[in-house]
C-alpha cells in the first residue's frame, strides 16, 4: 500500500500558515492606494479593510467548515470535486500548477529581488538568478520535511507580524500627521465614492489573498475536526487585526493626505520617525515577508496536486511519498521547476 502523508500540523503550524502566506508585500503598498481611492477619508479607508477582512472571515468560516468535514490533502480541489464534481476540480488543479500557485511564487521571488538590491547590490546576473535561489532554498526546505518547513514558516512569519505590530505600534506613538481639522468621514456619499470604495475593496482583497492555501493541508492536520476551524479562523481574524494597526499606524505618521500620495507608504511612514536607515528596514522585513509567503504556498500548493495524482487526473510520480522524508517531494519539486521557469 503507497505510503500517505502523515498528520503532523498542530493549530499553530496551521495559524501561522495563515498569517504567513498572507501578508506578503500588500500591508506595505496597499493602504495608499485605499487612502487614494477614498478620498483620503480615514473612516472610509478602514471601513473598507475591515470589510475586506469580513469578507475573507466569511470565506475561512467556510472553509473551515468544509476542511472538518472532508480532512483531506488537496482542500480547496478536494471541496470542488466533492460538490461538482472531477472536471471542475481537474481544472481548478491544473490551473493551480500553472498560474495561481507557481505563478504566485514566482511573482514573489521576482519582487524580492528589487528590496534585496536596496540590502545587498546585485549585478545584473544575479539580479536574474536570485529568484530562482530563492525558489530552490524554498522547494529544498519543504522537501527535506513537513515538520521542517512549518517551523520555518512558523519562525518566518512571527518575526515579520511582529516587526509589523511593532513599527505600527512605534509609528502610533512618534506620529504627528493627524491634527483636529483632518477629515474622518466623506461629507455626502455619491455614486462616484461608492465606485471608487469597490476599487479599493478588490485592492484590499488582494493584500488579504492566501488564507484559502492552508486548506490545501488539511489531509496533514493533527485533529482536523477541531484544529482546523480555529486555525483557519483564528489566522483570518488575526490579519484583521494586524492590517488595521498598520493602517492606522501610516495615517498618525504622515497624515491621510501624504500616505495617500505615497508608493511605498510603509517605507516613507517608518523614514519619517526613524530616517534614512528606515529603507533597510522595511526592505529587510518585506524580503524575508515575501520568503515566507512563498514557503507557505510551497508548503501548501503541491498537496492538491499530490491529490490529484492519486485521483488519476495528474502525473502518477506525484503522488509518491517520499520514504525518508514523508513529503509529496515529487510534487514539491514539480510546482517550484514549473516556479522558476516562469521566474526566469
Amino acid at each position: 500500500m503507497a505510503r500517505a502523508l502523515e498528520r503532523t500540523l498542530s493549530l499553530r503550524d496551521l495559524i501561522l500558515i495563515v498569517v504567513g502566506t498572507v501578508i506578503g508585500s500588500g500591508i506595505f503598498i496597499v493602504p495608499a492606494v485605499v487612502l487614494r481611492e477614498t478620498g483620503g477619508d480615514i473612516g472610509t479607508a478602514l471601513t473598507v479593510w475591515m470589510g475586506a477582512g469580513l469578507l475573507s472571515l466569511l470565506g475561512a468560516l467556510t472553509y473551515g467548515e468544509l476542511g472538518a468535514m472532508k480532512p483531506e490533502a488537496g482542500g480547496l480541489y478536494v471541496f470542488i470535486r466533492e460538490a461538482f464534481g472531477p472536471l471542475p476540480g481537474f481544472l481548478y488543479g491544473w490551473t493551480l500548477f500553472f498560474v495561481i500557485g507557481s505563478g504566485s511564487v514566482a511573482t514573489l521571488a521576482v519582487a524580492s529581488t528589487a528590496y534585496l538590491d536596496q540590502l545587498v547590490p546585485l549585478g545584473p546576473v544575479m539580479e536574474w538568478l536570485a529568484p530562482l535561489l530563492l525558489i530552490a532554498l524554498v522547494a529544498g526546505i519543504n522537501v527535506k520535511g513537513t515538520d521542517e518547513s512549518a517551523s520555518v514558516q512558523g519562525w518566518t512569519t512571527l518575526f515579520k507580524a511582529g516587526m509589523l505590530v511593532a513599527m505600527s505600534v512605534a509609528l502610533l506613538f512618534l506620529g504627528r500627521g493627524v491634527t483636529e481639522g483632518t477629515s474622518i468621514w466623506p461629507e455626502s456619499v455619491t455614486g462616484s465614492l461608492l465606485s471608487s470604495v469597490g476599487l479599493a475593496v478588490i485592492a484590499t482583497l488582494w493584500a488579504y489573498e492566501g488564507w484559502q492555501y492552508v486548506t490545501f493541508s488539511a489531509g496533514e492536520t493533527r485533529n482536523p475536526q477541531r484544529t482546523f476551524p480555529i486555525g483557519i479562523v483564528v489566522g483570518t481574524v488575526t490579519l484583521i487585526a494586524i492590517y488595521l494597526l498598520a493602517n492606522v499606524g501610516y495615517i498618525v505618521a504622515l497624515g491621510p493626505e501624504a500616505a495617500a500620495a505615497s508608493d511605498a507608504v510603509a517605507a516613507d511612514a517608518v523614514e519619517a520617525m526613524l530616517g534614512p536607515i528606515a529603507g533597510n528596514i522595511i526592505a529587510a522585513t518585506i524580503v524575508l515577508s515575501m520568503f515566507s509567503a512563498a514557503n507557505g504556498i510551497t508548503l501548501t500548493a503541491p498537496r492538491v496536486f499530490y491529490a490529484m495524482a492519486r485521483d488519476g487526473l495528474f502525473f502518477k510520480r506525484l503522488a509518491q511519498v517520499h520514504p525518508r522524508f514523508g513529503t509529496p517531494a515529487f510534487a514539491v519539486l514539480a510546482g517550484s521547476a514549473w516556479a522558476m521557469v516562469l521566474a526566469a
